[in-house]
């Protein structure tokens, strides 16, 4: 697929949103997003919005009335539309009146679309006032860890850059990160894993985080952890862990997954640092191989 134009990639974004579009084409929109801040950041924020209706707008079934109601109002339209086309078919012999005819259809279906952006405009607006004022979350854009995490495997297809120091040792990658970086960070054992050394990745406007690489060569799979220091995260105000994750992960053994359009992020937290590791694998299969996460 050719690079993607603005107009392609906006037209893609609620695909891609509601994890439908194909592998070609979120491959192009990702690649189209490096090239874009203000797309993605609508992206973002759009992601944030789904995740804010999911928990306090769950889905439910229509009620058998409802259900009854659109079909009658369909099942009406469908009559209209097939009359008017009767009476288009004749008049076919007067030419004015076929002009008044389509005029009238177009007006018509005009009236109808209008009314039904104007029905959907007016539903959105209320939602987006009643979860500014339950949450607040719409006052300022928020970005969330596991999001970023995913976008960032999803845009390389697992293939991230070399590592800035190749190590196997995770006592040299440590003292490396405490020496250049200040940061204190246990690199974690991967059961059936090789470490492969880490890189300061730029993980999101400026916003730099080790990220650690690992591979199980038995399989080809690469396994990528991004680590971060929650007094250096504090300081970023538009960045934050996904709340459920965040509430989740209480003790060194506890661990939570999320679904970010098909990828899984496990997050968990040692000490002071918060995980964010991401692969090709299902999450709960990543987190057992990580100690101590694989306690049962």
């Amino acid at each position: 697929m050719n690079r993607l134009t603005k107009y392609q990639a906006r037209l893609l974004l609620p695909a891609i949103i509601d994890d439908e579009a194909t592998e070609q084409e979120k491959s192009a929109f990702f690649e189209y997003l490096k090239y874009d801040p203000e797309l993605e950041r609508e992206y973002y924020s759009t992601l944030q919005v789904k995740r804010i209706l999911s928990e306090h707008l769950p889905k439910k079934p229509a009620p058998e009335h409802l259900k009854k109601k659109i079909l009658q109002r369909l099942e009406i339209e469908k009559q209209k539309e097939d009359f008017e086309k009767g009476m288009t078919a004749v008049n076919t012999s007067k030419e004015s009146k076929n002009k008044r005819s389509e005029w009238n259809s177009l007006i018509k279906s005009g009236f109808r679309y209008t009314a039904a952006a104007a029905i959907i405009l007016m539903i959105t607006l209320m939602t987006v006032q009643l979860l500014e004022r339950s949450t607040g979350s719409f006052n300022e854009e928020m970005f969330i860890i596991e999001n970023i995490s995913a976008q960032h495997f999803q845009q390389s297809n697992g293939a991230f850059l070399e590592p800035h120091i190749a190590t196997t040792s995770h006592q040299e990658a440590e003292n490396y990160l405490r020496k250049h970086y200040g940061l204190n960070v246990t690199i974690p054992n991967l059961t059936g894993t090789e470490f492969a050394g880490l890189l300061m990745a730029d993980f999101h406007s400026g916003m730099e985080a080790p990220l650690l690489k690992y591979i199980q060569k038995d399989i080809g799979e690469n396994i990528y952890i991004f680590a971060f220091n929650l007094d250096q995260l504090n300081s970023y105000k538009q960045m934050k862990r996904e709340d459920n994750a965040a509430k989740s992960c209480t003790t060194q053994t506890d661990y939570f997954v999320n679904n970010v359009n098909g990828t899984h992020v496990v997050s968990w937290l040692w000490d002071n640092n918060w995980y964010s590791a991401v692969s090709n694998h299902n999450g709960h299969d990543l987190a057992s191989l990580v100690e101590p996460l694989n306690i049962n």
